[in-house]
Parts: C-alpha cells; sequence; structure tokens
C-alpha cells in the first residue's frame, strides 16, 4: 500500500498530461441533438364554438387512461370531460355540491390506467374517488391543515403521491391545526414527498422522500389560533413574511412518478436527476453537462421587479395597495448565486423522461426539453420554442396540450409522438 507522501510526489509532467487528457476528453458543455417537433394530430375539442361538453372554462389537468380516454378536468363547470381516443364525447363525471361524489373548488386530479380517478376538492376538504366506469366510490376526508401541492397516482393502484405545501404557509397551516385539534405533519412541506392510502380508514400522510433545502437560521412567527381568530388579517401578513424567507432562484423540488413506481427528481441548481425508489435508496443518476447560469445584477433587478409587480396586482385587490414594509423586504430579499438548470420533470407513458430547461430568461416556461428514452440514454433535445411540455403523455404516443385563443377560450389539442421520443 503506498503511502500519502508517495502518492503526492507524481511528477508535474504526469499530472498535467493527465489534465490534457480529461479535458480533451470531457466537453465543457453538453452538445444538443436537435429533435424535430413534427407530432401529427389526433384530434382537438373546445374553443368559441364548440358544443356544450367541450366549453371548457379554464385549462384544468388533463390525463390518459390506458384505453386512451383522455380526462378532463373542469373546475369551473364542476366536471371531469372523459373523450374516446378518436375525440368523441364519452360523459362526464361529477356535478357541483357538497355531496359524495360532488364538486366544490376543484384543481388537482390523477387517472390511474385502469380509468379510476381521483378529485382533490379543497372547498368540501375531500378526495373524491371514482370507479373505472366513473361511478363514485368514496371520499376521504382531508385535513383542513394539509395542502397538497401535487398530486401523482401510485402506479400499483389505491394510492396517491403528493408534494406538500409551501413553507410560506406553515404557520397557518399550524394555527388552522390548532383550531381543530389536529396534529400537524411538520415534516410534510415543499420539499418532501408523501404516499397517501386511499384505501386507509383515515388520511395520513407517509413521508417517502425529503429532498435537500437551503438551510435557513431565522424562520417566520408561529401564529396562534387565538390570534388567528381575533385577527384574520394576519393571515395575508403571515404569508407575506414567511414568502420573503425564501431567496430569489433558489432551487425548489421538480419530481414525477414513473411506471414502474421509481421517483424521479431533482433538488439542486446542477444537472442532476436522482431516481429513488419510495422510501428506499437512491438506484441510479442522470446527469448532463449544462452548467446553471450565474445570477447577475441584472437577473436579480428583474427578479425583484417581477416580484413587486405580482405582488402589487394581489394586495391592490385586498389591502388596496402595497405596504412600504413589503416592497423593503422584497428589495432586501437575498438571491441565490446561479439559475436552476433544471424546471421541470416529466415521466412518459413507457418511462421516457422529458426534462425542461429555461429559456432565455429564468422564467420563460418555453426552454429546450431534453428527451431520455426508458433505458435513461439521451435521445435528443427539443430546442426552445419548438413545443411545450406536454400536459399529459398517454399510451401509444398520445399527448395532449391546451392552447387559447385571442379571446382566451381554450382548446385541448391531442397529438402523437413518434416511438423514439416516447
Amino acid at each position: 500500500m503506498p503511502s500519502r507522501a508517495s502518492l503526492l510526489t507524481v511528477s508535474a509532467t504526469a499530472f498535467a498530461t493527465a489534465l490534457v487528457l480529461i479535458t480533451a476528453a470531457t466537453p465543457a458543455t453538453a452538445q444538443d441533438r436537435p429533435l424535430t417537433a413534427d407530432f401529427p394530430e389526433v384530434y382537438r375539442a373546445g374553443g368559441l364554438n364548440a358544443p356544450d361538453w367541450a366549453q371548457f372554462a379554464s385549462r384544468g389537468p388533463v390525463s390518459f387512461d390506458a384505453s386512451g380516454n383522455l380526462h378532463i378536468l373542469d373546475p369551473g363547470n364542476y366536471r371531469v370531460v372523459v373523450i374516446d381516443p378518436q375525440g368523441r364525447f364519452v360523459k362526464t363525471i361529477g356535478r357541483q355540491g357538497e355531496g359524495p361524489g360532488e364538486f366544490g373548488f376543484t384543481f388537482r386530479m390523477v387517472v390511474w390506467r385502469d380509468g379510476r380517478l381521483a378529485v382533490n376538492d379543497l372547498q368540501n376538504n375531500v378526495i373524491h374517488l371514482f370507479c373505472p366506469g366513473g361511478a363514485f366510490d368514496h371520499s376521504m376526508r382531508v385535513p383542513s391543515h394539509i395542502s397538497l401541492n401535487s398530486i401523482k397516482p401510485d402506479p400499483n393502484g389505491g394510492a396517491i403521491y403528493a408534494r406538500g405545501s409551501s413553507s410560506s404557509t406553515s404557520a397557518i397551516r399550524e394555527a388552522l391545526a390548532e383550531m381543530t385539534g389536529e396534529t400537524p405533519t411538520e415534516e410534510f412541506d415543499e420539499f418532501s414527498i408523501g404516499r397517501i392510502d386511499l384505501t386507509a380508514d383515515a388520511f395520513a400522510v407517509d413521508v417517502v422522500l425529503q429532498a435537500w433545502q437551503l438551510p435557513r437560521e431565522d424562520r417566520a412567527e408561529k401564529l396562534s389560533a387565538d390570534e388567528l381568530l381575533s385577527d384574520p388579517s394576519r393571515i395575508m401578513s403571515t404569508a407575506l413574511t414567511s414568502s420573503q424567507e425564501r431567496m430569489f432562484f433558489e432551487p425548489t423540488l421538480r419530481w414525477d412518478i414513473l411506471p414502474d413506481g421509481v421517483i424521479a427528481y431533482a433538488d439542486s441548481s446542477a444537472y442532476v436527476i436522482k431516481l429513488v425508489t419510495p422510501g428506499g435508496p437512491v438506484v441510479e443518476v442522470i446527469r448532463r453537462l449544462v452548467e446553471p447560469e450565474a445570477v447577475t445584477r441584472r437577473l436579480r433587478a428583474a427578479a425583484i421587479e417581477r416580484e413587486i409587480n405580482t405582488l402589487t396586482r394581489t394586495l391592490e385587490r385586498i389591502e388596496g395597495g402595497m405596504p412600504d414594509d413589503v416592497r423593503e423586504r422584497v428589495e432586501e430579499r437575498e438571491v441565490y448565486p446561479e439559475v436552476s438548470v433544471i424546471r421541470e420533470i416529466r415521466s412518459t407513458w413507457e418511462g421516457g423522461l422529458w426534462i425542461r430547461r429555461p429559456g432565455e430568461e429564468p422564467w420563460n416556461a418555453e426552454g429546450p426539453i431534453d428527451v431520455f428514452g426508458p433505458d435513461r440514454q439521451y435521445v435528443g433535445t427539443f430546442m426552445a420554442d419548438a413545443t411545450t411540455m406536454p400536459r399529459a403523455f398517454g399510451p401509444d404516443g398520445l399527448v395532449a396540450y391546451w392552447e387559447v385563443d385571442e379571446l382566451d377560450v381554450p382548446t385541448i389539442i391531442v397529438k402523437r409522438l413518434p416511438s423514439e421520443v416516447r
């Protein structure tokens, strides 16, 4: 066994030679292999002159089942619309109300491959479950302090995976839990993924993944139930204060579920996608040599301006304007040094991955999309503006997109992908 001293006596010439060889073999930036986004259209439904069943109030979540039927959650019309693979109307599921299988404020939906579906109803604090034929099965009550940021179906059935809600609302959720006598799930936040068994007698979150998050020393003050009841305006002020704890451009958790139940996620600014079995170890890592963009003074100034404009529009409706202290907190907010390379992760029906990167500006949704096959090998890249990320992937290469006209009337468009990018 060579000593540490002997290992350190490598000649400068040998080291320089090795460095040249490594540099020559490793490009500074991965070379994109351009893909053509020429997907044939299968059908479209919606638009200004559409039949009643295709008059969608907004662009809600969409999902396919294994038969190629597209399920569209239409929150403004309190229903789920089902369309067959040829674009023909099949049925609607649900209606407005507060009873079993009836909808209030809904904006999350999952569909299993056998046609079962679940709808998260925030107004009624329940998750509605429906059988493959559309008949109502049962509802599960969701505790008032729990907010599901995003939900995905467990491929094994009977459960969903969900990301927790933003830490900016944690103080409010804890106060609500105190009011209702419930125990808050403290570790279930926007950096964690939990499994919820929908066949259980009561709602419970089993946290199966805790992603990395930037450590923080200072946290917003807690909000007690008494304070919430005596001064409801504290909800807004607490949320605003907590939201400013995060840095601009701070990495967030991006994730999806593969058909075999593996979770694919990214939690840093680097191009690193981890594949992990729920509650288990990392089984694989996907990387590309795409470097994060450094945050410049221009980007920081633009981020501050965007945040102020957003808060101004929100607070004009609620409080009649933006308080000076809120503006000051935005202007003094810290900035993460680089922009995350990965903006979105989506699994295809067959188990491939589409990875969206930022556009010309970090907040642009029209960035390039890298495609990896089910074997995790890089296939190529749809360049910026070639295509957007599909809202849903289905069998036989089916994908669904929303489109709006000049009057903001939505139309759902279903296309078919070539086999190499499925």
